[in-house]
Protein backbone atom coordinates (compact mmCIF):
# COMPACT_ATOMS: atom_id res chain seq x y z
CA UNK A 1 0.00 0.00 0.00
CA UNK A 2 1.20 3.49 -0.84
CA UNK A 3 0.25 6.75 0.79
CA UNK A 4 -2.22 8.67 -1.42
CA UNK A 5 -0.03 11.79 -1.36
CA UNK A 6 2.96 9.83 -2.63
CA UNK A 7 0.75 8.28 -5.30
CA UNK A 8 -0.46 11.74 -6.41
CA UNK A 9 3.17 12.90 -6.67
CA UNK A 10 4.15 9.85 -8.75
CA UNK A 11 1.16 10.26 -11.06
CA UNK A 12 1.66 13.99 -11.59
CA UNK A 13 5.44 13.73 -12.04
CA UNK A 14 5.28 10.80 -14.46
CA UNK A 15 2.50 12.41 -16.48
CA UNK A 16 4.23 15.79 -16.75
CA UNK A 17 7.63 14.36 -17.67
CA UNK A 18 6.17 11.91 -20.22
CA UNK A 19 3.99 14.56 -21.82
CA UNK A 20 6.85 17.07 -21.90
CA UNK A 21 8.94 14.43 -23.65
CA UNK A 22 6.26 13.58 -26.21
CA UNK A 23 5.36 17.11 -27.33
CA UNK A 24 8.80 18.03 -28.78
CA UNK A 25 8.84 14.75 -30.69
CA UNK A 26 5.67 15.88 -32.43
CA UNK A 27 6.97 19.40 -33.02
CA UNK A 28 10.11 18.10 -34.71
CA UNK A 29 9.42 14.57 -35.96
CA UNK A 30 12.46 14.62 -38.26
CA UNK A 31 14.78 15.02 -35.28
CA UNK A 32 13.16 12.11 -33.44
CA UNK A 33 13.25 9.97 -36.60
CA UNK A 34 16.98 10.76 -36.97
CA UNK A 35 17.54 9.74 -33.36
CA UNK A 36 15.72 6.44 -33.94
CA UNK A 37 17.83 5.81 -37.05
CA UNK A 38 21.02 6.60 -35.13
CA UNK A 39 20.18 3.91 -32.59
CA UNK A 40 20.56 1.38 -35.44
CA UNK A 41 18.25 -1.12 -33.77
CA UNK A 42 15.23 -0.97 -36.08
CA UNK A 43 14.76 -2.02 -39.68
CA UNK A 44 14.56 0.99 -42.00
CA UNK A 45 10.87 0.45 -42.82
CA UNK A 46 9.90 0.65 -39.11
CA UNK A 47 11.63 3.93 -38.24
CA UNK A 48 9.16 6.35 -39.81
CA UNK A 49 5.96 4.77 -38.41
CA UNK A 50 7.51 4.34 -34.97
CA UNK A 51 8.61 7.97 -34.95
CA UNK A 52 4.90 8.83 -34.86
CA UNK A 53 3.60 5.91 -32.80
CA UNK A 54 6.05 6.17 -29.88
CA UNK A 55 5.26 9.83 -29.02
CA UNK A 56 1.54 9.09 -29.38
CA UNK A 57 1.83 6.17 -26.95
CA UNK A 58 3.89 8.31 -24.58
CA UNK A 59 1.30 11.10 -24.61
CA UNK A 60 -1.62 8.67 -24.29
CA UNK A 61 0.08 6.99 -21.35
CA UNK A 62 0.73 10.32 -19.67
CA UNK A 63 -2.88 11.40 -20.05
CA UNK A 64 -4.16 7.96 -19.06
CA UNK A 65 -2.33 8.14 -15.74
CA UNK A 66 -4.57 11.00 -14.71
CA UNK A 67 -7.75 8.89 -14.69
CA UNK A 68 -8.35 5.99 -12.30
CA UNK A 69 -10.02 3.83 -14.97
CA UNK A 70 -7.07 4.01 -17.36
CA UNK A 71 -4.23 4.28 -14.84
CA UNK A 72 -3.21 0.61 -14.79
CA UNK A 73 -2.88 0.07 -18.57
CA UNK A 74 -1.28 3.50 -18.95
CA UNK A 75 1.27 2.83 -16.22
CA UNK A 76 2.11 -0.55 -17.72
CA UNK A 77 2.49 0.99 -21.18
CA UNK A 78 4.70 3.84 -19.92
CA UNK A 79 6.83 1.46 -17.84
CA UNK A 80 7.27 -0.77 -20.88
CA UNK A 81 8.11 2.17 -23.16
CA UNK A 82 10.67 3.63 -20.77
CA UNK A 83 12.20 0.20 -20.10
CA UNK A 84 12.43 -0.44 -23.84
CA UNK A 85 14.05 2.95 -24.29
CA UNK A 86 16.53 2.22 -21.46
CA UNK A 87 17.44 -1.11 -23.03
CA UNK A 88 17.97 0.56 -26.42
CA UNK A 89 20.21 3.15 -24.78
CA UNK A 90 22.15 0.46 -22.90
CA UNK A 91 22.70 -1.58 -26.08
CA UNK A 92 24.15 1.47 -27.82
CA UNK A 93 26.36 2.38 -24.86
CA UNK A 94 27.67 -1.20 -24.66
CA UNK A 95 28.51 -1.34 -28.35
CA UNK A 96 30.18 2.09 -28.22
CA UNK A 97 27.60 3.98 -30.28
CA UNK A 98 27.51 6.92 -27.85
CA UNK A 99 27.87 9.95 -30.14
CA UNK A 100 24.16 10.07 -30.92
CA UNK A 101 21.16 12.08 -29.79
CA UNK A 102 19.17 10.23 -27.12
CA UNK A 103 15.88 11.25 -28.75
CA UNK A 104 14.28 12.05 -25.41
CA UNK A 105 13.81 15.74 -26.28
CA UNK A 106 12.26 17.46 -23.29
CA UNK A 107 13.09 21.13 -22.91
CA UNK A 108 16.41 20.58 -24.66
CA UNK A 109 14.70 20.46 -28.05
CA UNK A 110 13.57 24.03 -27.50
CA UNK A 111 17.17 25.22 -27.37
CA UNK A 112 17.54 24.58 -31.14
CA UNK A 113 20.91 22.90 -30.83
CA UNK A 114 22.87 23.09 -34.06
CA UNK A 115 24.27 20.15 -35.94
CA UNK A 116 27.72 21.09 -34.61
CA UNK A 117 26.60 20.77 -31.01
CA UNK A 118 28.14 17.61 -29.57
CA UNK A 119 25.66 14.93 -28.53
CA UNK A 120 26.22 11.75 -26.61
CA UNK A 121 24.54 9.13 -24.52
CA UNK A 122 25.88 7.25 -21.54
CA UNK A 123 24.95 5.26 -18.49
CA UNK A 124 23.31 8.34 -16.94
CA UNK A 125 20.79 8.29 -19.78
CA UNK A 126 20.12 4.60 -19.17
CA UNK A 127 19.60 5.24 -15.45
CA UNK A 128 17.29 8.16 -16.22
CA UNK A 129 15.11 6.02 -18.50
CA UNK A 130 14.95 3.18 -15.95
CA UNK A 131 13.99 5.66 -13.21
CA UNK A 132 11.14 6.91 -15.38
CA UNK A 133 10.01 3.31 -15.81
CA UNK A 134 10.11 2.84 -12.04
CA UNK A 135 8.23 6.10 -11.47
CA UNK A 136 5.46 4.95 -13.81
CA UNK A 137 5.44 1.53 -12.11
CA UNK A 138 4.96 3.19 -8.70
CA UNK A 139 1.55 4.35 -9.88
CA UNK A 140 0.48 0.67 -10.02
CA UNK A 141 0.83 0.22 -6.26
CA UNK A 142 -2.57 0.31 -4.53
CA UNK A 143 -3.11 3.34 -2.34
CA UNK A 144 -3.81 3.18 1.35
CA UNK A 145 -7.17 4.55 2.31
CA UNK A 146 -7.04 7.55 4.57
CA UNK A 147 -8.79 10.86 4.74
CA UNK A 148 -7.01 13.61 2.83
CA UNK A 149 -6.81 17.14 4.17
CA UNK A 150 -5.94 20.40 2.42
CA UNK A 151 -2.30 20.10 3.47
CA UNK A 152 -2.02 16.77 1.64
CA UNK A 153 -2.98 18.45 -1.65
CA UNK A 154 -0.58 21.31 -0.98
CA UNK A 155 2.21 18.84 -0.18
CA UNK A 156 1.50 16.75 -3.26
CA UNK A 157 1.55 19.82 -5.51
CA UNK A 158 4.80 21.12 -4.03
CA UNK A 159 6.50 17.71 -4.18
CA UNK A 160 5.38 17.08 -7.77
CA UNK A 161 6.66 20.50 -8.86
CA UNK A 162 9.96 19.87 -7.08
CA UNK A 163 10.29 16.41 -8.65
CA UNK A 164 9.60 17.74 -12.14
CA UNK A 165 12.03 20.64 -11.64
CA UNK A 166 14.71 18.21 -10.44
CA UNK A 167 14.00 15.95 -13.41
CA UNK A 168 14.41 18.73 -15.96
CA UNK A 169 17.52 19.98 -14.18
CA UNK A 170 19.00 16.51 -14.66
CA UNK A 171 17.84 16.62 -18.28
CA UNK A 172 19.62 19.92 -18.80
CA UNK A 173 22.80 18.67 -17.11
CA UNK A 174 22.86 15.54 -19.28
CA UNK A 175 22.30 17.63 -22.40
CA UNK A 176 25.21 19.89 -21.53
CA UNK A 177 27.59 17.10 -20.52
CA UNK A 178 28.99 16.61 -24.07
CA UNK A 179 29.48 20.38 -24.42
CA UNK A 180 31.41 20.50 -21.16
CA UNK A 181 33.53 17.51 -22.21
CA UNK A 182 34.35 19.13 -25.57
CA UNK A 183 35.31 22.38 -23.82
CA UNK A 184 37.45 20.48 -21.32
CA UNK A 185 39.22 18.61 -24.13
CA UNK A 186 39.84 21.63 -26.34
Amino acid sequence: MIDPVFLMVCIASAAIVALAGAVPKWRDPARFRAALEAFALLPAFAVKPLSFVLPALEAAGALGLLFADTRVPSAIMLSALFTLFAVALAINVIRGNTDIDCGCSGFIAASNASARTPRSIGWWHVARAFSLAMLAACTLVPEASRALVWFDYLSATACALFAVAAWFTLDLLLANLPKLDSLRNS
